[in-house]
C-alpha cells in the first residue's frame, strides 16, 4: 500500500530505512546509498513557556504531555524519501499540542528497526517536537524472534554495540532517540538497563543530552528499574492506564513535574476513534489540573486511513483523493481542537485535546515566517505564481500553522479551511469564509510568540481578500503575556503581486517590547456576503533583513538517463543557518522551459520519472536556496545528458506469437525517438489483413503457411531510419499447436528477492493453482523491487507469459503490479529482456506474447505500488527438442569412500538422430563426490556415470547432461554422503534436559534434569521417564549437550531415536503421538541457537537422522521438542558425529602403537598403515585421515 506514495519509477526511488539487526551492524552513511535522502537537517526548535499562561480556555494546563505515536506510512519498508507525487499523504499538523512523536512502524517481514522519515523530523522539529524512531520486537504470533533480541543485546569488549549503532543512526539522520517496543522477550531487565545506559552515555558524551529511549513492553505499571536508566528514559504504559503517576517521583529520583515527561498512559485511539477517548483525557488531564501524560496510539487510523483506505495503491489523484484529504484535515481538527474547531469551546461532549493541553510555541526570535503550508498540494506556487501543476506530498515543507485553530471572536457562521487551489508559496493557503453575512469586527488570534523587538523589524502579511471595499484587515499584537491585543499596527507599505496584497509593517515603534500574540482584526464596515480572505504568508523579520545566502555545495547525481525517459537522484551539501527556509528544485529542458519539481529543507531530492522531450540532448536541474524572507537566492545547476539520439531502436508488441493457418495477429512496432514513419515487409507465410496498412505502426496479419515467420519493418524518426527483422511468430500444425503448455509448472525456483514469510514464496506461483482457496498460496513481498528466477530444467521455445496478480486471487482491493520485466536466458548468465512494460496495474491477469525465443531460465522482475501479491505465473512454450532422459537413481545414499554407477537412459525422440557432437557430461554441485569416466552402452541407449563419495559427510547434486548438437537434456541425482567409521561424540555424556514452564523464551523458568540414559546406545527404551509433568507449552523440552571445555565439535550428522514409535499415553490417559516437532539446533550461545533442521508434524517414527549439508562447528547441540499437548517428554537416544578431519601427513608408521584400529577409506580393517590414505581410530577415540607417504 505504501507505494501510493510513489509512481511508476522504481530503479532509483529512495526509501527510508527498514532494517533487521544484521542490516545495521556495519551501517554507515557511506555505505547506505539512501542516507542523504533520509537525513533531516532541521534542528529541534526550543520551546518557551510564557510568563503568564495564555489560555484559550480555563481548563488548559501546561504540565501534562502528549506523545503521538502514529503509523505515518502503510508499510514501513516503502516509505519514500523526500515525499512523492500524489495527494494521498498525510502527517500531523497540530504540533502545538504534542511534545513527542513516535514513528510507529515495523514488522517481522519488512524490518524491525525503523528511523523516522526525514520530512516528519523536519515538520516536528520546527515546532519543537522530539521525534523517536522505532525498534519493534513483535510478539511471537506476529513473527517475533528472540534471536533479534539477543543480537540487539550483544556486547563486544564490554560495549553494547547496537546501542552505539542506534545512536550513530539517530545522530546522522537527525532525530532524538528510539522507542523500544519489546513484545518478543529474550532479554533481561538488567541487560536492557545496561543497553539504555550505553546509548545515553554515548549521546551525552557527544553533547546530545536531549536524546531518549522510550520503553514499551505492555506493562500497566511503571518499570522503575528501566525508568531509572537515565534521566531522559520514558515509558509508554499499556492501553487503559492513563492516570496519576506523580507518586513515583521519589522512587525515580526526580521531581513530580519530571514524571510528566517520563510516564505516559497508553490510549488505543485506533480502537476508540479520534474523538472517543474523553475518559482517558479526563483521567490524566482533569479540568482541575494535570496529573499525568498520554501516549496516543495510531490516531491516524481514524483521522486519515479510513478516508484513503480504498484509494491506496491506485493512481487516483482526482476528486476522490481531494475529498479524502479534505476529510482528513477535518478529522484532525476535531481530534486536536474539537468538533467546533474552536479551542475556546469546552462544553461539547468531546472536549478535544485543546480542552486540556495548553498550546506550545517556538516563535521566540526573528526571523519567523509561515506560508500556511500543510505539506500536500495540487500545485506549486512561488509568490502567487503557479510554477507546477502536479499533485504532491512532502511533510518536510510544512509551515508552522497558527497556534490557535481557530480562535475568532464574533465568529457566527464563519469557517476556516485549507485552500489548495490558490497559495502564495508552496501549495496551500489558509482561507476564512465569512459565512452568510459577515459584518463588524472579528478578532482572529493566530500565533503565540515571544519576539523581543530591539532594533525594529518588519511584519509582513500576504493576503487575498474577496472584498477590499467594505472589508479590511488590521494586524493586532499583544506586548504583554496575554491573549488580548494592546497594539494595532498601521500604515503598512502595500504592494500587489499576482493578485495578492503584500503589506509590510514597521515594528520600530515597539522597540524594547516583546510581542506575545499576533492576530488579525478582520473588519467589515458593512455586511459583506460570501466574504473570503486567504492568508498566504506571515513573517516577522529583522530590520533591513538581508540574510547571507546558503551555498549549495557538491551538487551531484548518480542517475543515468534512458533513451526516452529518466528519473534523478540529486544530492548536495550545505551549511544550515537560522536564516535558511528551504530549497526550490527546478527541471529545465534544453529549450529553456522550466518546471518546479520539488521543494525540501534537506540535502537530497528524488525526481520521479520524466519523459524526454523530442530528441533533446540534456536536461538541467537547478537547486535554489530560499531564505526566511522567502526570496530565492542564486542556485546551482547540474546537467544530465540523454544518450545520443539515434535512429529508432525497435521492439515489437504482438497479440499472439503462435498461430494455426487462417488465424490472425496484430503486430506493433515500438520505436524510440518519436517515430514518424513505418514500412513493413512480410514473408510469404503471412498476408496483410483487410483494412490494415503496411505503413501503419500496427498491422494485422493472417497466417498462410506453416513455419517460422520473419517480419521486417523500417522505422523512421528525425535522426534516420532503422531496419529491424524478427522471427515474430510461428505458424503451426494442429499437432504442434497442442504441444504448447505451461512449461514452468512445478519447475525449480533458483532464487528470489524476498518474501513476507517462509510460506508465501515463489514456489506457490508455479503450482498450477491460479485462484487458490487459501490466501497464503501466493508469493507475497513488501517491496517495490522484486525478482525471481526459474529453471525450466530444459530448453524450450517460449511464446508467452501470464501473471495472475493481486486481485485475481482470493483477496480483493489490493495492490497490483504497475510495471514489470521478463528476461530469458539459456545459461543463467546472459539475459535478454523480452517484456518491459508499464502502467499495467489495472489488469488482474496480465498476458504478454513475445517473438518466439529459445530459453531455459526465466526471470520475472515485478514492481508494485505497495505489497506484491502474485497467485500464479505461467510460461507457455514447447520443448525445443524431443529428447528424454530417465534413471532409477534419483536419490542415493553413499558411505564415505563408496562408489556407485548411475545409469541414465536416453531417448532422442521420434525421427531424431545423433549429431556429430553427442556426449554425456556430469558435474558435482558441492564437490562431495568425484565423477569417473562416463561410458556409453550404445545398444541400450544408456550412459553409465561412476561416482565415488569423498571422505566427507554432506549432500551433493550430480547433474547429468546429454548433449546432441545444439540440444541437450539434464537430469539431477541427489546424493547424501554418510559414514560408518566416525565415532559418536555424545557416547557416555550426560545431557542437560530443560522442561520450560512456559513457551520457550530466553528468560522463561525451567526445571533442569541431568540425564545419562540418552547416550547409552539404547535406542528403544525411554530415557526421560524422570520428567513427570506433561508438556503444555511451545518448544518447552530442550535436550542440551556441551562440547568439552575449550573445544568445539565439527558436527556433520545427528540422530535422534524415539521410543515406542512416538506413541504413548498422555496426561488424559489417552494414547496419542508424542513429539509433534523436533528441531536440531547448534550454536556457541544457548540464548542464540541456530535451527539447522526441523522435523515437523511427526506421527509414527522411531528415528530422525540429519546430515548437515556442510559440517558446523559448535559448542552446543540442542534437540528441541514441541510436543502434542498433554504428552510427556519422550526420547531414547541422541547420537552425533563429527566431520572427517583433514588428512594428516606422516613419514613413517610409528603411530601404529597409539591406535585402536586402521581402516581403508571403504571401512575395511587393516593390520598396519598402508601407503596412501588411511582412516585411523586413535586411543583417545578420535578419528583422523592419515596420509602415508
Amino acid at each position: 500500500m505504501a507505494a501510493l506514495f510513489v509512481q511508476s519509477s522504481y530503479a532509483q526511488q529512495p526509501y527510508g530505512g527498514c532494517w533487521h539487526p544484521d542490516d545495521i551492524k556495519n551501517w554507515s552513511p557511506e555505505t547506505d546509498k539512501d542516507a542523504k535522502f533520509n537525513r533531516s537537517r532541521v534542528p529541534l526548535a526550543k520551546r518557551f513557556k510564557e510568563p503568564t499562561l495564555m489560555k484559550a480556555n480555563s481548563q488548559q494546563y501546561y504540565e501534562g504531555q502528549i506523545c503521538n505515536a502514529p503509523i505515518l506510512f502503510p508499510t514501513c519498508s516503502m516509505c519514500p524519501s523526500q515525499g512523492a507525487y500524489n495527494f494521498l499523504g498525510y502527517q500531523p499538523t497540530y504540533w502545538q499540542y504534542m511534545d513527542k512523536l513516535v514513528y510507529w512502524a515495523g514488522s517481522a517481514s519488512e524490518g524491525i528497526i525503523i528511523p523516522p522519515p526525514a520530512g516528519s523530523i523536519d515538520a516536528a522539529h520546527q515546532s519543537g517536537v522530539k521525534v523517536l524512531g522505532q525498534v519493534f520486537f513483535p510478539p511471537y504470533a506476529f513473527g517475533g524472534n528472540q534471536a533479534w533480541v539477543r543480537q540487539m543485546l550483544t556486547k563486544e569488549n564490554g560495549v553494547y554495540i547496537y546501542a552505539k549503532k542506534l545512536y550513530e543512526i539517530a545522530k546522522y539522520i537527525g532525530f532524538d532517540g528510539w522507542f523500544i517496543n519489546e513484545e518478543t522477550g529474550g532479554g533481561t531487565e538488567s541487560e536492557w538497563v545496561g543497553f539504555i545506559k550505553e546509548f545515553n552515555k554515548i549521546a551525552d558524551a557527544n553533547g546530545d543530552t536531549h536524546m531518549e529511549i522510550q520503553w514499551y513492553n505492555a506493562e500497566y505499571s511503571p518499570n522503575v528499574t528501566i525508568l531509572k536508566s537515565h534521566k531522559n528514559t520514558s515509558q509508554f504504559l499499556e492501553y487503559g492506564s492513563p492516570g496519576d503517576y506523580r507518586r513515583y517521583a521519589s522512587q525515580l529520583g526526580c521531581t513530580e513535574a519530571e514524571t510528566f515527561s517520563k510516564i505516559y498512559g497508553g490510549v488505543q485511539v485506533a480502537s476508540s476513534g479520534h474523538t472517543g477517548f474523553e475518559r482517558d483525557l479526563q483521567k490524566a488531564m482533569p479540568t482541575s489540573g494535570h496529573v499525568g501524560s498520554l501516549d496516543l496510539f495510531c490516531p491516524e487510523e481514524k483521522t486519515w486511513k479510513d478516508n484513503v483506505r480504498n484509494l491506496l495503491g491506485k493512481n487516483d489523484t482526482g476528486s476522490d483523493a481531494y475529498k479524502a484529504i479534505t476529510k482528513t484535515f477535518e478529522n484532525e481538527m476535531q481530534m486536536w481542537t474539537n468538533y467546533a474547531g474552536d479551542p475556546t469551546v469546552t462544553t461539547d461532549e468531546w472536549s478535544g485535546i485543546s480542552g486540556h493541553v495548553l498550546e506550545r510555541s517556538v516563535i521566540s526570535s526573528m526571523p519567523f515566517t509561515t506560508s500556511f503550508c500543510v505539506g500536500v498540494g495540487k500545485h506549486r506556487f512561488v509568490e502567487g505564481e503557479t510554477v507546477a501543476t502536479q499533485d504532491w506530498y512532502h511533510s518536510g515543507v510544512q509551515s508552522i500553522m497558527p497556534t490557535w485553530r481557530y480562535w475568532m471572536e464574533n465568529k457566527d457562521d464563519a469557517s476556516f479551511e485549507i485552500n489548495w487551489e490558490d497559495a502564495w508559496n508552496f501549495g496551500s493557503s489558509l482561507k476564512l469564509k465569512g459565512g452568510s453575512a459577515f459584518s463588524g469586527d472579528h478578532l482572529w488570534r493566530l500565533y503565540k510568540t515571544q519576539l523581543a523587538v530591539n532594533g525594529g523589524g518588519t511584519l509582513r502579511l500576504v493576503y487575498k481578500s474577496s472584498n477590499t471595499t467594505n472589508a479590511s484587515v488590521e494586524v493586532k499584537l499583544s506586548t504583554t503575556s496575554s491573549v488580548n491585543p494592546d497594539v494595532t499596527l498601521s500604515a503598512p507599505k502595500t504592494t500587489t503581486k499576482n493578485g495578492w496584497t503584500v503589506a509590510e509593517y514597521d515594528l520600530s515603534s515597539l522597540n524594547g517590547k516583546t510581542i506575545y500574540m499576533i492576530g488579525l482584526n478582520v473588519k467589515a464596515k458593512f455586511t459583506v456576503y460570501d466574504y473570503e480572505l486567504s492568508l498566504g504568508e506571515l513573517s516577522v523579520l529583522p530590520a533591513n533583513y538581508a540574510p547571507a545566502p546558503v551555498e549549495v555545495k557538491n551538487l551531484a547525481t548518480t542517475s543515468v538517463l534512458g533513451n526516452v525517459q529518466g528519473d534523478a537522484r540529486l544530492t548536495w551539501d550545505f551549511d544550515y543557518t537560522a536564516d535558511f527556509d528551504h530549497f526550490d528544485i527546478y527541471k529545465e529542458n534544453e529549450d529553456g522551459t522550466r518546471t518546479m519539481v520539488g521543494q525540501t529543507r534537506d540535502e537530497a531530492f528524488y525526481v520521479p520519472t520524466f519523459q524526454r522531450k523530442d530528441n533533446e540532448a540534456y536536461v538541467k536541474f537547478i537547486v535554489t536556496p530560499v531564505m526566511k524572507d522567502m526570496r530565492q537566492q542564486k542556485g546551482k545547476s547540474i546537467v544530465l545528458d540523454y544518450p545520443q539520439a539515434t535512429a529508432p531502436v525497435v521492439s515489437f508488441t504482438i497479440s499472439n506469437s503462435y498461430l494455426k493457418v487462417g488465424e490472425s495477429a496484430t503486430i506493433t512496432a515500438n520505436g524510440t525517438g518519436n517515430p514518424t514513419a513505418f514500412k513493413w515487409t512480410l514473408p510469404e507465410g503471412l498476408k496483410l489483413a483487410d483494412g490494415s496498412s503496411l505503413t501503419s505502426q500496427t498491422i494485422k496479419v493472417v497466417a498462410q503457411k506453416v513455419g517460422k515467420q520473419r517480419v521486417t519493418v523500417d522505422v523512421t524518426n528525425a535522426i534516420g531510419t532503422s531496419t529491424t527483422s524478427s522471427n515474430i511468430l510461428d505458424v503451426m500444425t494442429e499437432e504442434e499447436y497442442k504441444k504448447i503448455y505451461n512449461v514452468v509448472y512445478q519447475k525449480k525456483v533458483l532464487g528470489y528477492s524476498g518474501s513476507t514469510n517462509y510460506k508465501e514464496v515463489p514456489d506457490k506461483i508455479i503450482d498450477g493453482v491460479t485462484n487458490p482457496t487459501s490466501a497464503s498460496d501466493k508469493w507475497c513481498n513488501v517491496s517495490a523491487d522484486n525478482w525471481v528466477t526459474f529453471d525450466l530444467q530444459s530448453v524450450y521455445r517460449i511464446y508467452s507469459f501470464k501473471i495472475f496478480d493481486g486481485n485475481a486471487g482470493p483477496e480483493s482491493g489490493v495492490d497490483q503490479i504497475d510495471s514489470y520485466q521478463i528476461l530469458l536466458s539459456e545459461d543463467n548468465e546472459h539475459w535478454t529482456t523480452v517484456v518491459d512494460t508499464y502502467n499495467r496495474q489495472k489488469e488482474s491477469v496480465k498476458t504478454d506474447y513475445i517473438a518466439p525465443m529459445r530459453a531455459r531460465y526465466v526471470k520475472l522482475v515485478p514492481h508494485v505500488n505497495g505489497i506484491l501479491r502474485i497467485w500464479e505465473f505461467e510460461v507457455y512454450g514447447k520443448k525445443d527438442n524431443s529428447m528424454k532422459l530417465s534413471t532409477l537413481a534419483n536419490n542415493i545414499t553413499l558411505n564415505a569412500g563408496e562408489s556407485y554407477n548411475i545409469n541414465v537412459t536416453y531417448d532422442l525422440g521420434e525421427g531424431a538422430t545423433k549429431a556429430d557432437k553427442f556426449e554425456c557430461v556430469a558435474t558435482s554441485k558441492n564437490g562431495n563426490v568425484t565423477i569417473g569416466t562416463i561410458k556409453e552402452n550404445v545398444k541400450k541407449n544408456t550412459f553409465v556415470i561412476p561416482v565415488t563419495a569423498k571422505q566427507r559427510m554432506g549432500d551433493d547434486v550430480v547433474t547429468i547432461r546429454v548433449v546432441n548438437g545444439d540440444d541437450y537434456e539434464e537430469i539431477p541425482v541427489q546424493v547424501e554422503v554418510d559414514a560408518t567409521t566416525q565415532p559418536n561424540v555424545l557416547k557416555g555424556k550426560t545431557a542437560e534436559v530443560r522442561h520450560y514452564e512456559n513457551d520457550y523464551s530466553f528468560e522463561a523458568a525451567f526445571k533442569k534434569y541431568d540425564v545419562s540414559g540418552l547416550t547409552d546406545d539404547n535406542k528403544t527404551d525411554e530415557a526421560l521417564s524422570e520428567i513427570e509433568a506433561p508438556s503444555t507449552h511451545r518448544d518447552d523440552v530442550w535436550v542440551i549437550f556441551t562440547a568439552p571445555e575449550g573445544k568445539q565439535w565439527d558436527l556433520a550428522k545427528v540422530v535422534v531415536n524415539i521410543p515406542n514409535e512416538n506413541y504413548a499415553e498422555n496426561d488424559n490417559n489417552e494414547m496419542s503421538y508424542v513429539n509433534k516437532d523436533v528441531k536440531i539446533a547448534v550454536g556457541d550461545d544457548l540464548t542464540r541457537m541456530n535451527t539447522a533442521k526441523t522435523f515437523s508434524g511427526l506421527k509414527k517414527v522411531s528415528e530422525l537422522s540429519y546430515i548437515f549439508p556442510e559440517s558446523v562447528k559448535t559448542k552446543y547441540l540442542a534437540v528441541i521438542c514441541n510436543l502434542y499437548v498433554y504428552s510427556y517428554p519422550s526420547m531414547a537416544e541422541v547420537s552425533a558425529y563429527e566431520q572427517f578431519a583433514d588428512p594428516t601427513a606422516i613419514n613413517n608408521a610409528t603411530v601404529q602403537n597409539a591406535v585402536k584400529g586402521i581402516y581403508t577409506v571403504n571401512g575395511t580393517k587393516l593390520n598396519a598403515l598402508q601407503k596412501g590414505l588411511n582412516i585411523v581410530k586413535f586411543a583417545d577415540g578420535t578419528v583422523q585421515k592419515v596420509l602415508v607417504k
